[in-house]
């Protein structure tokens, strides 16, 4: 399922606007850097960090030669850490970034004090992407109290950027600019401060839970949960008017794991939106168990698919969990069949085995049943699969990414396996001939993104020429992640469907900040007719997927939607 990185190092590339292949030798890339031209010299810089974010399999160590591009790379964007030109200065510093290790710390800590505050910015994202890429085991002192002085900059773009280092590495060391950060000007620094001291397993101070932002008031909410401390959230959380601080409050008393908060979930287990409802059955279940069995029922006959899967998905705490989830392989909804396969073969029930087996061998098993069938063989690594795996190769439907989790399936289970057949060449569409609006009415407001067709002309032009067609009319946003992204515009309305075709990827230096609208992928150039939009920056994703336009109206559109949401109409202005 097309998906976006949460966390950890899944490689799928600053200045300049338009998109640019890697450059064809090194050579070049030096050459470029010593141009007359700025722009020039900034997309050179880029190219280079590029090098840093080769893709390869999850796990697998660093190729020597790629090691070896790296060191190359540092050596040729050392000298411009100076370069007359912010731009420049500031591609250059992002791009040792991605490519250096402990070997540009000094570099780096020297441009700290730039007069450019997107310079000092970059600075903080640099040494972030070295621990995230894992060139450093650990943040040294001297990285920590660089971002600790850069979390005190008078601009905030520089703030919220230095405390983002600290939102997937914890630090004691940060604790106390953390917590000084809740009370922030700015959302996003208050936001990642909130989520940061979460990390450290203490809660946000009380005064945030009434955070005019609410993306703060969730992640306030979640580091009570954190903190084993939802006892004390007040009661006026679990009526919050958004659907994520509520949903948030469900997973703060499960987390906390006391049976006697359960009360303050019956409302919302019962009769909320979607999304909170789907989250309190799921602690519900967690803190009671059999108690739950009788709304679990009625929740898993619930028209709406969201409310179903979720059902399915709590009921693996039940006493008879094998049987019910067994039976629900078989919901007519392939999105609920789907979960309640993923959620049965999590289990040690021979059922389990004997549903994955049925699924494979079934020639007329939906996509979505599919790929959780083949995911769950591969994670078993049995070779009892295998002729079930090597049926499920020979279907004619398969997705791309569906055949490349077989061959891993195979593989896991002990089978020597081909390549597989080369894939369709991604498909190209004639570029926009000025700006376009792609305008989505959807079942909570309307809202407006302007593509971007100097950053990824393709992409926005096929964008463009689906929403012409209707692709986009009656489709949903199936994937909403609070203080993250939604997703939508597949036509399967799972993650597991496609236009059709494939497009290349067109990874630019555009960030992911608020209101980004990117390509959801499934691999390298696996684009498609999905979309996500970015509800708070997200520098793990720069480089990595695709941005092609921006929201310039209805981000409070945006903040309201909910899993199943539909979007009712696409148009172009």
């Amino acid at each position: 399922m097309r998906a976006l990185a949460l966390a950890g190092l899944i490689v799928l590339s600053a200045c300049g606007t338009a998109p640019r292949k890697a450059p064809a030798t090194l050579a070049e890339a030096r050459a470029a850097l010593q141009s007359d031209d700025a722009a020039a010299r900034a997309r050179a810089a880029w190219d280079l960090g590029q090098i840093g974010l080769a893709e390869r399999d999850e796990g697998a160590p660093e190729p020597a030669t790629a090691i070896s591009l790296r060191g190359a790379a540092v050596a040729a964007l050392i000298p411009s850490v100076l370069d007359p030109e912010a731009p420049v200065r500031r591609a250059v510093v992002g791009a040792l970034g991605k490519v250096g290790g402990p070997e540009v710390e000094d570099a780096l800590l020297s441009a700290g004090t730039d007069v450019d505050a997107g310079v000092r910015g970059e600075i903080a994202l640099a040494l972030f992407r070295r621990r995230f890429l894992k060139r450093v085991p650990e943040y040294s002192t001297a990285s920590v109290n660089k971002l600790l002085t850069l979390a005190a900059d008078p601009d905030p773009e520089v703030r919220w950027r230095a405390v983002y280092a600290f939102t997937r590495f914890p630090d004691v060391r940060a604790e106390k600019m953390l917590a000084a950060a809740e009370r922030d000007a700015d959302a996003a620094t208050r936001l990642f401060a909130v989520r940061s001291l979460a990390k450290l397993g203490r809660s946000a101070d009380p005064a945030v839970l009434s955070d005019p932002d609410l993306y703060v008031r969730a992640e306030a909410v979640a580091s009570f949960g954190a903190a084993k401390a939802a006892a004390d959230l007040p009661i006026s959380i679990f009526s919050d008017p958004s659907a994520h601080v509520r949903a948030a409050a469900a997973d703060a008393v499960a987390a906390t794991g006391a049976s006697r908060l359960a009360d303050r979930l019956e409302k919302m287990a019962d009769g909320d939106s979607p999304m909170p409802r789907g989250r309190a059955l799921l602690a519900l279940a967690k803190l009671r168990g059999g108690a739950e069995a009788a709304r679990l029922a009625r929740a898993r006959r619930n028209p709406h698919w969201w409310i179903r899967s979720k059902a399915y998905e709590a009921s693996a705490a039940l006493p008879d969990a094998a049987a019910i989830l067994n039976a629900g392989v078989a919901d007519a909804d392939a999105r609920v069949a789907a979960q309640a396969l993923d959620s049965l073969a999590a289990s040690t029930s021979p059922l389990a085995a004997a549903a994955i087996e049925r699924v494979l061998r079934d020639p007329q098993s939906q996509l979505e049943l599919l790929g959780t069938a083949v995911d769950a063989a591969g994670e078993r690594k049995s070779a009892a699969f295998a002729a079930a795996l090597r049926m499920a190769r020979r279907r004619g439907d398969l997705t791309a990414e569906i055949r490349d989790a077989l061959r891993q399936a195979l593989k896991a289970s002990g089978v020597k396996v081909s390549a597989g057949s080369a894939l369709d060449a991604p498909k190209t569409f004639a570029p926009l001939s000025a700006p376009q609006t792609l305008i989505l009415d959807t079942e909570k407001g309307t809202v407006e993104l302007l593509l971007d067709a100097a950053a990824a002309p393709n992409t926005a032009a096929a964008i463009a020429a689906m929403a012409r067609r209707g692709v986009y009319d009656g489709t949903i946003w199936h994937r909403v992640v609070t203080a993250f992204v939604v997703q939508g515009g597949d036509p399967r309305g799972s993650g597991w469907g496609d236009a059709g075709f494939r497009l290349a990827d067109e990874v630019n230096p555009a960030p992911f900040l608020r209101g980004t609208l990117g390509m959801p992928k499934a691999g390298p150039d696996t684009g498609g007719c999905q979309l996500f939009v970015s509800l708070v920056p997200a520098p793990h994703l720069d480089g990595r997927y695709t941005a092609f336009g921006h929201v310039v109206s209805g981000m409070d559109v945006l903040d309201v939607l909910e899993p199943g949401d539909k979007i009712l109409r696409a148009r172009l202005r």
